[in-house]
């Protein structure tokens, strides 16, 4: 009977097991991404403080700085940037007028009065592409497992129709 209960078990914790160990270092970034989101849009009305996040497109990584941050230490939180997993890179980011980076940093600010920057984020690991929408403002965040193509005017806030598996959070 017991080693009866222990195959159960075992049954039922192997899938859960393996789903944590293979999952990819795409979604890993993307939820990483959307709860520093949050967090920050949390902290920045909480502490009365606007908070950039800095996305660092070369460098596949991302830093936080605050408004009241000497430049000292801004270059400090440059220096020990988070890095995403090897592998995966921010294709481009597409800014609340429409317009493509993909060079450079982008700052996203994340305002004491609750006032933020949209944005649209594409990652990119080996073959698979995701596409992350954040509208901080509206408290609205999207990560479709593919590459979309999204107009700013229609893609914060508002239902999206595309083709393929898009999931809001």
């Amino acid at each position: 009977m017991v080693v009866g209960l222990i195959g159960v078990i075992l049954a039922l914790a192997v899938p859960t097991t393996r789903d944590i160990l293979t999952v990819n270092n795409l979604k890993k970034v993307s939820r990483q991404i959307i709860g520093l989101e949050r967090q920050l849009r949390v902290e920045a009305v909480r502490d009365q403080m606007d908070y950039l996040l800095v996305l660092d497109i070369p460098g596949a990584g991302y830093y936080v700085i605050t408004s009241d941050m000497t430049p000292e230490k801004k270059d400090e939180m440059k220096k020990n940037a988070k890095k995403f997993p090897a592998g995966v890179a921010i294709l481009d980011i597409i800014n609340q007028k429409g317009e493509k980076i993909s060079e450079g940093t982008v700052k996203i600010k994340f305002g004491r009065n609750n006032i933020c920057s949209p944005r649209i984020i594409h990652l990119g690991e080996n073959e698979e592409r995701m596409t992350l929408v954040l509208n901080p403002f509206l408290g609205v965040a999207a990560v479709y497992d593919q590459y979309v193509e999204i107009s700013p005017d229609d893609g914060f806030g508002q239902d999206i129709a595309i083709e393929g598996d898009g999931s809001a959070l």
